[in-house]
């Protein structure tokens, strides 16, 4: 074998054992991935003892909205549902003395009614019977008028005659004048009695003192007054009572929650923790259980430092369950130093960091079948091995291959 064929048989040895160990060069793969799951906490939200339900523990698993724990509070807050039911039934006594004033006013308005109509009835009566005297009068005027009438023709006769004496013919054209004056007075009367009958046919009233109407109808005019402006207090009132009785069923509503409150879980998953048992004192805040949501699985992997620079959101990677030979695809979702103030404090395990290896990378899953076993909580703390498939190290590679052409042409 001559010169050249040893340099070809020695540059295939060395390049067989860089290949070796290019892949891992290229892409990086960190032993230390786990398995995670966001932890959803349910708190109590009053004071009181806790009831857990029976026979629910860790690894269980529960379906969005369904009971997980019951507490019963020692003290219930009931101050403004109390409240409430004071201020309920004072508005209710109110609508009911409003009510009660309106029907008081709706009497008095109709005495007030019936006693306006006998009024005008007896102004009416009494109208017509003073019409009858006013014409019976007037007609008794003129026939005293024509009485006078012909005695003065009389007297004026014989006057002329000379066989009476002027004195008895001024007293008989006084005694016609009298006689004329009264058939005006009786004139005049039936007008007003006529005027004051077309007047009250409109409703108007000028006897009695000169009032246009009778003091009936004036109290009935009040009255109406007063009940238009109870109707509208009676509406406000009822419209505050139903109002109040809707509040005041909401609070009873939610004092009888708060005094038993139902906890129940916030999603679809398994316990993870329980943080309290049966029969603990439990503070309002205060965690009863913990639940991760199997649906949303995702992984956390501690890498070293040097590799905070080459990942990035999006960089596509695989990841192999301990104990199984089936791979599972990845998305890097972000790149955080460790111990950064950002990381997802709500994470079921936290992954356990070698010597320099202060860069965790969270990673999301799309496999269905990671978080169907409830027996191992979903698998959640399971170690894999993730491999990114993406040139981590590519200058060092560009740098090797660049000097291996160098060397080539060299020689």
């Amino acid at each position: 074998m001559g010169r050249t064929g040893r340099v070809v048989l020695g540059s295939a040895l060395l390049g067989l054992g860089a290949w070796s160990v290019v892949p891992d060069l290229i892409h990086p793969t960190s032993t230390d991935a786990v398995v995670n799951a966001e932890v959803v906490t349910v708190r109590a939200p009053v004071d009181g003892q806790l009831a857990a339900r029976f026979g629910l523990a860790v690894g269980d698993r529960v379906i969005l909205g369904e009971e997980v724990a019951r507490v019963r509070a020692m003290r219930p807050e009931t101050g403004r549902r109390d409240g409430l039911r004071l201020e309920l039934a004072a508005q209710r006594k109110l609508a009911e003395a409003l009510g009660a004033e309106e029907t008081e006013l709706r009497q008095l308005d109709g005495d007030l009614a019936g006693r306006g109509t006998a009024y005008r009835n007896a102004a009416r009566q009494r109208l017509a019977l003073g019409r009858a005297e006013a014409e019976a009068k007037l007609r008794t005027s003129e026939a005293a008028r024509a009485v006078t009438r012909a005695k003065l023709a009389i007297k004026q006769s014989l006057f002329a005659k000379d066989l009476v004496a002027p004195a008895a013919l001024d007293a008989v054209t006084a005694e016609d004048q009298a006689a004329a004056a009264e058939i005006d007075s009786s004139r005049a009367a039936l007008a007003r009695i006529t005027s004051e009958a077309k007047a009250v046919g409109r409703g108007a009233f000028t006897m009695g003192g000169g009032d246009d109407s009778p003091y009936a109808d004036q109290r009935r005019d009040e009255v109406r007054v007063k009940r238009a402006a109870r109707k509208v207090e009676i509406a406000q009132a009822e419209i505050r009572v139903a109002e109040m009785t809707r509040q005041l069923a909401v609070e009873e509503e939610l004092s009888a929650r708060l005094s038993d409150a139902v906890l129940a879980a916030p999603v679809s998953g398994v316990v993870w923790q329980r943080f309290a048992a049966e029969g603990d004192a439990v503070r309002s805040g205060d965690p009863v259980v913990g639940v991760v949501d199997c649906d949303k699985l995702f992984l956390t992997a501690a890498l070293p430092k040097r590799y905070f620079a080459e990942l990035k959101a999006g960089d596509r990677a695989q990841a192999r369950l301990a104990g199984t030979d089936d791979p599972v695809q990845a998305v890097v979702q972000s790149v955080r130093a460790a111990g950064s103030a950002q990381a997802n404090t709500a994470a079921a395990v936290a992954p356990v960091a070698e010597e320099g290896a202060d860069v965790v990378v969270t990673l999301a899953v799309h496999d269905a079948k990671l978080g169907n076993r409830s027996d191992n909580l979903c698998q959640v703390g399971q170690h894999a091995a993730v491999t990114f498939r993406m040139p981590a190290l590519k200058p060092l590679v560009d740098a090797v291959a660049a000097g291996v052409l160098n060397a080539r042409h060299a020689s």
